[in-house]
């Protein structure tokens, strides 16, 4: 099974917002540094934390995407909704116990996972589980733990500038400005990082696009840095082996 990027840009992105939980309040400096620096830093700094939660969009054309997801050291879950015209999906992703799990209706299982209309709705409503063992695991528990998350979510891709200085979701912050180019496809996104506190990523907004097709708009924020995480793996799932034989 395989997880399909929700920003289809170069390189996995999310962004933050919010509660930077730091117990230090006074400046970090960071606005000091490039923006290689500071995207490095924050990068880190988010690595440091026990958990967060995050509130993605995207949006091109009649299409939209939006998750909301919680992630911790070692479980998270995430709750995906696609609107695709009049056609909606929704899929939602745990992380428990060394297990990754997938549950989701017809249009939220044949979107995301590459099942087809058939199996989406044989397995439609029941919990699929991954073992760490399977291939496709790293795809969906990867953006559920913060180590790996943070990778994903924060560390920009492309060119990184450091811009001005500014207030952004009532936080303090320094922009970085990430740019990146290729013969089919173009990406630009401001992300906007804490000068106070912990060097956390605020929020992360921005457009992407390829060749042929309209541009993908993406807004991001990080809020509840640090709150305790209560992830119950279901009691019962079908094993995703059962589910790849059935696809043959």
């Amino acid at each position: 099974m395989r997880r399909r990027l929700l920003f289809v840009t170069l390189t996995a992105v999310i962004t933050f917002t919010a509660g930077c939980g730091s117990s230090s309040p006074g400046p970090n400096g960071v606005q000091s540094k490039s923006g290689d620096q500071i995207v490095a830093a924050a990068v880190a700094a988010t690595k440091q934390q026990s958990s967060f939660h995050f509130v993605e969009t995207a949006n091109q054309g009649s299409s939209r995407v939006s998750v909301i997801g919680d992630v911790g050291r070692t479980s998270g879950d995430e709750h995906v909704t696609a609107l695709d015209g009049t056609h909606v999906g929704h899929l939602t992703l745990l992380l428990a116990g060394g297990t990754a799990y997938v549950q989701g209706d017809v249009a939220g299982l044949e979107s995301f996972t590459g099942l087809s209309a058939k199996l989406s709705a044989k397995f439609t409503g029941k919990w699929i589980s991954v073992p760490s063992t399977n291939q496709g695991f790293a795809n969906i528990a990867g953006s559920l733990a913060v180590k790996t998350a943070a990778a994903q979510f924060v560390k920009l891709p492309g060119k990184l500038t450091r811009g001005k200085t500014s207030t952004e979701l009532g936080h303090p912050a320094v922009v970085v400005k990430a740019a990146q180019s290729s013969k089919s496809e173009t990406l630009r996104l401001t992300m906007y990082v804490a000068t106070t506190g912990a060097v956390l990523p605020i929020m992360v907004e921005g457009t992407t696009r390829a060749s042929g097709t309209p541009a993908r708009s993406i807004v991001a924020k990080f809020s509840d840095w640090g709150e305790a995480l209560h992830v119950t793996a279901p009691s019962v799932a079908v094993p995703i082996a059962e589910v790849q034989a059935a696809a043959g």
